[in-house]
Formats: structure tokens, C-alpha cells, sequence
């Protein structure tokens, strides 16, 4: 018995011998051997191991950087001209906080004028829009009855010169007739002069009243007052056309040879008055018809183009006061009282210290080991003997070549991934410009 566990242990011995004698000479070989046999992989693991095999446990690595603060810029959307900084570098602002004050004279210059033109442009959209009034109408018939009245003068003129050239003796009869009606007509022109004289104090009383009712009653007094101007034009044109008919039944009593001319001019007359008629008639239309929907469209259009430079302008007015875009200590003032500004040109530059970032470079081969959200130590140099901790905020898409500027100068050229990290700083120890070791652990 004692032989036989000799020999075995001889056995296993030079089993083992023979095994690892292979793991140094075919690697490869042996481990996917070991694989097929199911034996657990730990002993294999340890025997690379014992040989010197196995790879040696990752060391942690150093990405450097330096400690940069969140900055933004105040900026101004107008030209303008500054009447009030109101802050120095040092202070801390709020995000909101008023910084800079803009002279506002020019844009409420700009207000001014676009209510003004929105006021006319809405003045001309509602008289397009409005259906024509009385006072329209009775203007458009009184021109359409004064032309109708020349017209009637004009056909009776024609009407005596060709009767006198058909019976000369009648002349005299008619000349007496015409002149016999001149004084009625004269008498009509007073009695609407008079009308018309006795709207306008009418009116004039009536304005006084300030009342609904007195209101009614100016436009009623109006209304009568155009229709006594519009007696007073027709019969103005009536006494016009018998001065006229008396006239040249007078001439041609005087110059029997002139018949024919007076009956030509008086044909030419009455188509000249048949072409105003039609002319006024026309303009009566055209004064009285309903709004015209394109009409009214291109007024509104009007008004709305006059509404977007009035927004447009108390846009302006709601940034003349420059704020801060974020909170943070006035790191940089560009602008003092009484310079101009441009739109886009920084003014004041704030830095966020209360959490600060550092970018660093690392290898594609490390790349695995960083996610989004992993919290890693960070040494300061400023600060020795103590570690921070910040957190993956940003990792770059794609490679890049690690710059120029970076501490390790061994580093340089290689294709990196950049890195950003935050890193808490409430109490306000770490400054902008240190630089800071991020370590990446085995």
C-alpha cells in the first residue's frame, strides 16, 4: 500500500511537471485543452499566474488638467450707449440681476412714431372696412342732380336754338319767357343760401351739446344742410343755363346767320352734360357701394405691418436694461459708463466658482474604463494631501490629438478623447488656473 501511494504521488507529480513544462512552451494549446476537460478556470488562472503568465493587474493612471470656472457674458441685443454700470469687478450677481442701463431715447423715440402710424393704419383699415354713411350719399346724389339739372339747361338750350331756326318770329316771345323766369330762379338760389345759413347756426348750437341726443341732432342738421347746398347747386345751374339761353337767344336775334352755329354749339353743349351725368353717376357708385373685401384686406395687412414695428420697437424698449445671463463674481468689465455698445459684444464676464470644471485627455485604450456619471478622485496640486471628487459630466464623440498645452510632455501627439468633470467648490477653495490630477483607478 504504501508502494502504490508512492507511486501515484511520483505520478501526480510528474503530471503537474509535464503540465506546466507545456503551459511555458504552447500556451495556447494548454488552455484550450484545460477549457474542453470543464475543470474551473481559477486553477488555470493560478498556475499562469505562479509561472509569471497572467497579466499583471491594471495601475491607476493620471489624466492632468487645470481647474477652469463656468463662465458666460453679458451682452447687449441693441447699439445703444450706457448711461449706468451698475456693478465692478469682484461683486457677485445673481442671474437676472440688472447689470447695465441703455439710454432709451432713441427707442422710445421708435414707439412714439410706430403708434402713431399704427393709430393712422387702423384709422384707414376701419374706413374701409365702414358701409358708406348718409352724409356720403346725399354728397353723391346732389352731384349726380346737379349734373342731371346742367343737362336739362342744356337740352332746353338746344331745344330753343333749333326752334328758333325753324321759326324766327318766336324768338322775341321766347327771349321774354326766359327772361320772365331768371328772377324765380334767383329767388330759389336766396331761399337755399338762406336754408344753408340756417343749418350752419343750427349746427353751431347743436354742437354745444356734448349729449347722445345732441350729437343725433348735428347729424340730422348736416344731412339738411347738404341737401339745401345741393337745391342751391341746382338751382345755381338753372339760373347759369337761362343767363345762357337768354344770352344767345339775344345773339341770335342780332345775327340771324348765326341759327345754325348756336344749334351746333348747343348739341355740343348737351353731350358734354350727358358725360358729366354719367360721370357723376359713376362716382355715386363707386362712393356708395359696400366695402370691397380686397380693399379692406390690403388695409389690414396695413395694420398688421404697423403692429410688428410697434412690437418690434417695445422689443427694444425690454432690453435696454442688460441682466445677468447666469449667477456668478464679475470676472471682467468691458463697458463703463457713457461708452457705446454693439449687439454681440461682451460686457462683462462672469465665472461660476461655486462648481468648477476640469478637462482632461484620455487614451483610446482607457476610454473603457470612464462613463457618464462616474465619480474619480482628483489630487490639486495647491492643495496637497487631499482628494476631491468629481463627476464625468461630457465625454468627446471622437478622437482628437491630445494639444500641445498639456502638463505631460510624453503625451503629446497621441490620439485622446476629451473629458470634462465638476467638481463641487461651495466653499471656495479651489481657484480657477490650478492645476488638478484626475486618477483613474485600476
Amino acid at each position: 500500500m504504501k508502494t502504490f501511494l508512492t507511486i501515484l504521488l511520483a505520478l501526480i507529480l510528474a503530471a503537474g511537471i509535464l503540465f506546466l513544462a507545456a503551459l511555458l512552451l504552447i500556451p495556447d494549446q494548454v488552455e484550450q485543452a484545460w477549457r474542453q476537460t470543464g475543470l474551473p478556470e481559477d486553477y488555470f488562472t493560478q498556475a499562469e499566474t505562479w509561472l509569471g503568465k497572467a497579466a499583471p493587474a491594471p495601475a491607476e493612471i493620471r489624466l492632468y488638467g487645470t481647474l477652469e470656472a463656468r463662465t458666460t457674458h453679458a451682452m447687449s441685443e441693441l447699439n445703444g450707449r450706457a448711461i449706468e454700470v451698475m456693478v465692478d469687478e469682484g461683486d457677485w450677481v445673481d442671474a437676472g440681476q440688472p447689470l447695465i442701463h441703455l439710454d432709451p431715447t432713441d427707442v422710445q423715440a421708435q414707439i412714439a412714431a410706430a403708434e402713431e402710424a399704427l393709430a393712422a393704419a387702423k384709422a384707414a383699415r376701419d374706413a374701409a372696412a365702414a358701409p358708406p354713411g348718409p352724409e356720403i350719399r346725399q354728397a353723391a346724389d346732389s352731384a349726380v342732380a346737379k349734373a342731371r339739372a346742367e343737362l336739362d339747361n342744356a337740352q332746353r338750350t338746344l331745344d330753343h336754338a333749333r326752334d328758333v331756326r325753324k321759326n324766327p318770329v318766336t324768338l322775341n316771345a321766347q327771349i321774354n319767357e326766359t327772361a320772365a323766369l331768371i328772377p324765380v330762379a334767383k329767388a330759389q338760389v336766396d331761399a337755399a343760401n338762406a336754408a344753408i345759413k340756417q343749418a350752419d347756426v343750427l349746427i353751431q348750437d347743436a354742437t354745444t351739446d356734448g349729449s347722445r341726443e345732441g350729437k343725433y341732432k348735428v347729424r340730422i342738421l348736416q344731412a339738411q344742410k347738404a341737401a339745401a347746398e345741393a337745391s342751391k347747386d341746382a338751382a345755381t345751374a338753372r339760373l347759369n343755363g337761362l343767363y345762357r339761353t337768354l344770352a344767345l337767344l339775344k345773339k341770335m336775334r342780332e345775327e340771324p346767320l348765326a341759327l345754325d352755329a348756336q344749334v351746333h354749339q348747343a348739341e355740343g353743349g348737351v353731350a358734354v352734360a350727358q358725360a358729366a351725368l354719367q360721370v357723376a353717376e359713376a362716382e355715386r357708385d363707386a362712393q356708395t357701394a359696400p366695402p370691397q373685401p380686397e380693399v379692406v384686406a390690403v388695409a389690414q395687412a396695413g395694420v398688421q405691418q404697423a403692429q410688428a414695428a410697434l412690437d418690434l420697437a417695445r422689443w427694444g424698449e425690454d432690453r435696454l436694461i442688460i441682466t445677468a445671463p447666469a449667477s456668478g463674481r464679475v470676472q471682467e468689465k468691458l463697458i463703463e459708463k457713457g461708452e457705446t455698445v454693439s449687439p454681440g459684444k461682451p460686457l462683462i464676464t462672469l465665472a461660476d466658482t461655486r462648481q468648477m470644471e476640469v478637462w482632461v485627455y484620455v487614451a483610446a485604450g482607457d476610454l473603457h474604463r470612464i462613463h457618464l456619471g462616474d465619480s474619480l478622485p482628483v489630487e490639486v496640486l495647491a492643495i496637497p494631501g487631499e482628494r476631491f471628487q468629481a463627476r464625468v459630466f461630457y465625454i468627446a464623440p471622437e478622437a482628437q490629438f491630445r494639444p500641445a498645452n498639456v502638463l505631460n510632455p510624453d503625451d503629446r501627439g497621441d490620439m485622446v478623447f476629451l473629458v470634462k468633470l465638476h467638481l463641487n467648490n461651495e466653499d471656495g477653495r479651489l481657484k480657477p488656473g490650478m492645476p488638478a490630477d484626475v486618477i483613474l483607478l485600476p
